[in-house]
C-alpha cells in the first residue's frame, strides 16, 4: 500500500470537487453505507461485490474502509501538525479503546457514516477524523446522533381564487374547476391548468401555489409554461392569461420553461425586479431573507428590470440585485450549480457558508445557529444528492476543517 500523505483543507476541497463530478461514486458510497449497516438487498450486494472485484484499487479501498487498524496506523503522519494533532489523538484514543466510559463510539458505526462519502475516502482516510470528534456535553455529533433529517419532498398547498386551501402531494389525484371554467388537475407531483371555454368574460382569477420548508412542486400554467417551485416559495398567477402580457408573482425560488408567445410577453415579478421574456429557460432566486436576488439564464434571452435600470441577459450569465443596491450586476456563472436543485442535486461552486446554510435550512426545515467567530463568508465547493440525510452534506462541509456541526434541542449549531 502506498505511503499516506496528509492534505490541507484547500486540497481536500479541490479533491471533493473532482471526485464528486462522477455520480458513480455517490451510488457506490450509498451501497457501502448500507452494507456496513447490514441493510443491503441481494441485488445491491451483487452490485457492490461487482464494484469491489472491478479493480485492485477498488478492493484495496474496500479493505481500508473495513479495517480500523489502518486509520490508527496513519495517525502518526499527522502528529507533526500542531493544528491537527489534538483531533488526531482523539481519534487514535477512540480507535484503540483509550476513551472514557460512556463515550464509546464503535468503529463500525463511525465507518458507517464515513462510508457515505466514498469519493473523499480516496484520500486514504485522511479526513475521517471529523466524524469522531467529541462534542460538548448535551450535544450530539453527526456520527453519534441517531437523528435523521430528510426533506418532505413533493408537497405544496394550492390556494384557490375563493381562498380555499388544498394540500397537494405526489399521490393525490384531484380535479377542480375554477369559476372561469379553468380545469385544475393534480397528478404525479405536478399541478396543471387547462383554460376554460373561449369567449368567457369573467374577472381575472388568481391561484397561489405555496411550498413549505422541505418541499418542492411543479406546475404547468394555462399557457403551457412549466414552473418548478423550490422550498419555502410561493407563486401567484392567473388561472387564464388575458390581455397583453402574462404576469406572475414569485417569492422564493423557481425555474421557468416559458412557452413562446411573441404577442404576450411573460413577466415574473419579485419585490426587487421584473423579468420579461418571450420564451426561454431561466432560474430565479428571490428569497426575502437572501441579501441578493439572482436571475440565471439557461436558454434564450430575458430582460431584467429594477429601480437601477435594465439589462438583457445571454445564456450562461446571471443578473444579481442587492437588497440595498438596485444596480444590476451581470456575470458569467456555473449554470449547472444554479439549476442543480431542480435536478435533485446540491451543487456548490465556491459558495459562501452563509448562503449554503440558508439553502440547507429551507430544504431540511432546520434552524441554524452560529457560534461566535464562525466565518460565514468562507467558500465551499462540492455536490451531493438533495434527498439524502442532511448529515451527508454537513460531513462534506466539515472536511474543509473550517467548521463543525452539532445538533442540540433540534437546532443545528455551526461551530469553529
Amino acid at each position: 500500500m502506498p505511503p499516506f500523505t496528509p492534505f490541507s483543507p484547500e486540497v481536500v476541497s479541490t479533491i471533493v470537487t473532482h471526485m464528486e463530478q462522477n455520480e458513480k461514486y455517490l451510488d457506490i458510497a450509498a451501497l457501502i453505507g448500507k452494507s456496513l449497516q447490514g441493510e443491503l438487498t441481494p441485488e445491491e450486494a451483487a452490485a457492490l461485490q461487482a464494484w469491489v472485484e472491478e479493480s485492485s484499487e477498488n478492493k484495496a479501498l474496500w479493505e481500508r474502509l473495513t479495517d480500523p487498524a489502518y486509520l490508527q496506523e496513519r495517525v502518526q503522519y499527522w502528529e507533526h501538525d500542531r493544528d491537527r494533532s489534538v483531533h488526531w489523538r482523539q481519534l487514535s484514543e477512540k480507535i484503540s479503546g483509550k476513551r472514557p466510559a460512556g463515550r464509546v463510539v464503535a468503529v463500525r458505526k463511525a465507518l458507517r457514516y464515513a462510508a457515505m462519502l466514498l469519493p473523499l475516502l480516496l484520500l486514504g482516510g485522511a479526513a475521517l477524523y471529523f466524524f469522531w470528534l467529541r462534542a460538548p456535553q448535551g450535544e450530539e455529533t453527526l456520527a453519534s446522533t441517531e437523528l435523521q433529517i430528510f426533506p418532505q419532498g413533493k408537497v405544496a398547498q394550492l390556494i384557490l381564487a375563493n381562498g380555499e386551501k388544498v394540500n397537494l402531494n405526489d399521490s393525490l389525484q384531484k380535479a377542480i374547476t375554477e369559476k372561469d371554467g379553468t380545469k385544475v388537475r393534480n397528478s404525479a407531483s405536478a399541478l396543471s391548468y387547462v383554460s376554460g371555454p373561449a369567449g368567457a368574460h369573467v374577472a381575472t382569477l388568481y391561484n397561489t401555489l405555496v411550498t413549505p420548508r422541505g418541499g418542492e412542486y411543479r406546475i404547468e400554467l394555462s399557457d403551457g409554461t412549466k414552473v418548478w417551485l423550490n422550498a419555502a416559495s410561493s407563486l401567484r398567477y392567473p388561472t387564464q392569461f388575458n390581455g397583453k402580457e402574462r404576469k406572475v408573482y414569485l417569492s422564493g425560488e423557481a425555474y421557468f420553461e416559458v412557452a413562446k408567445d411573441a404577442k404576450q410577453p411573460f413577466i415574473v415579478n419579485t419585490d426587487r425586479m421584473d423579468i420579461t421574456v418571450l420564451g426561454t429557460k431561466f432560474n430565479l432566486s428571490a428569497y426575502p431573507d437572501d441579501p441578493v436576488h439572482k436571475t440565471t439564464l439557461a436558454e434564450g434571452s430575458v430582460r431584467v428590470n429594477s429601480g437601477g435600470g435594465g439589462v438583457m441577459l445571454k445564456p450562461g450569465y446571471e443578473a444579481v440585485i442587492g437588497k440595498n443596491n438596485p444596480a444590476i450586476q451581470v456575470s458569467k456563472v456555473n449554470v449547472e450549480a444554479a439549476l442543480a436543485w431542480k435536478n435533485g442535486m446540491f451543487v456548490f461552486d465556491s459558495e459562501s457558508l452563509g448562503s449554503l446554510m440558508r439553502k440547507l435550512s429551507r430544504w431540511y426545515n432546520v434552524e441554524v445557529k452560529y457560534d461566535n467567530g464562525v466565518d460565514t463568508l468562507f467558500h465551499f465547493t462540492g455536490r451531493i444528492r438533495r434527498y439524502e440525510d442532511i448529515k451527508g452534506i454537513l460531513s462534506l462541509i466539515e472536511l474543509t476543517g473550517k467548521v463543525h456541526f452539532t445538533f442540540k434541542d433540534h437546532e443545528l449549531h455551526v461551530m469553529k
